[in-house]
């Protein structure tokens, strides 16, 4: 599957789109043949970098023990909790936390007792705290460095053997999203046990659209 052939889907899909008065986000969805959902090695969860990021801000928290480096971080994080407040944070706090924040940094002897208070409820949501630098500007290209990074994974399916994750925006040229969906197509591949020959269907959809499949072979 080459970039004209996702690119002439993305502009077929846009070309029927509605005007609407917000950005629509574009979803990638891939479907599997010859894979068994049950068998752990075929299911995956990891990073990968896009070339053209469509995320402009994350909504970041920091677990952090040195009082100093607190105030240093006001501006640059959007949340920070003293070493000493964690324990006090409840599980239902826990998780609200998880889903509220899109990246979690701790202080390197901050992460002892978020593991410790906060594992079992972190853990499991992929929410485990990054091992924060002890500088600013060393925190502020970790952060920048997240916005070209987008999750891929299967383990969230249990009817079916597929996936789909955000790859971009309305609003961004159709070969960004082409060359964005090109670099996530390629790191599956990597993943499969059968590389390319495992993925089915490679499908587009908008916020508000139906979704339309991409033709070619593979």
């Amino acid at each position: 599957m080459d970039k004209k052939t996702l690119e002439s889907t993305i502009k077929d899909l846009f070309s029927n789109l509605k005007k609407r008065n917000f950005d629509e986000s574009v979803d990638l969805i891939v479907t599997f043949k010859n894979m068994n959902i049950k068998n752990k090695d075929h299911r995956f969860e990891y990073f990968v970098s896009i070339p053209h990021p469509f995320v402009t801000k994350i909504k970041t928290l920091a677990f952090v023990k040195n009082k100093q480096f607190i105030e240093s971080l006001k501006g640059i994080v959007d949340k920070v909790i003293p070493d000493e407040e964690i324990s006090k944070i409840t599980k239902k706090e826990g998780k609200k936390l998880a889903n509220e924040f899109d990246l979690i940094l701790a202080e390197g002897p901050a992460m002892l007792t978020v593991g410790k208070f906060l594992g079992q409820v972190l853990s499991p949501r992929g929410k485990m705290p990054t091992i924060m630098p002890p500088s600013e500007p060393a925190v502020k290209s970790l952060i920048e460095s997240q916005l070209s990074k987008v999750k891929v994974t299967n383990k969230k399916s249990k009817s079916s053997v597929s996936l789909m994750l955000r790859i971009g925006k309305k609003s961004q040229d159709t070969a960004f999203i082409a060359e964005n969906t090109l670099a996530v197509l390629s790191s599956i591949a990597d993943k499969l046990p059968n590389g390319k020959q495992n993925i089915k269907d490679v499908i587009f959809k908008t916020t508000m659209s139906a979704p339309v499949k991409v033709g070619g072979a593979l």
